[in-house]
C-alpha cells in the first residue's frame, strides 16, 4: 500500500483542531504506519494555507487534496483515508 500524506491545517486558537488532531492520531495508529500527518499552523505558514484557498480551520488535505473544512466525522475521515489507499493500490 502507499502512504498517505495528510495535512491538518491548524491555528493557536482554533476550537475545533484538537479534535481533528486526536482522529488523525487514532486512524493513524489504525493504518500501521501507512499515514504520515503534518501539522500547518497556518499563522506561521500562510502560504500553503492560500495555495489551498483556506480561509478557516480546521482544514483537512490528503495527498495535495483539500477533503474537509472544518471537524469531519471520524468515520467521513476513515472513509476518505481508506479510499485514497485503494486508488492508489
Amino acid at each position: 500500500m502507499t502512504e498517505l500524506y495528510v495535512e491538518d491545517f491548524m491555528s493557536p486558537g482554533c476550537v475545533g483542531c484538537p479534535a481533528v488532531r486526536e482522529m488523525l492520531k487514532d486512524l493513524s495508529g489504525n493504518l500501521d504506519g501507512e499515514i504520515t500527518v503534518e501539522e500547518v499552523d497556518i499563522t506561521v505558514d500562510t502560504t500553503r494555507a492560500a495555495q489551498y484557498g483556506i480561509m478557516s480551520v480546521p482544514a483537512i488535505a490528503i495527498n495535495g487534496v483539500l477533503k474537509f473544512m472544518g471537524v469531519p466525522e471520524k468515520e467521513e475521515l476513515e472513509k476518505a483515508l481508506m479510499e485514497e489507499l485503494e486508488r492508489d493500490e
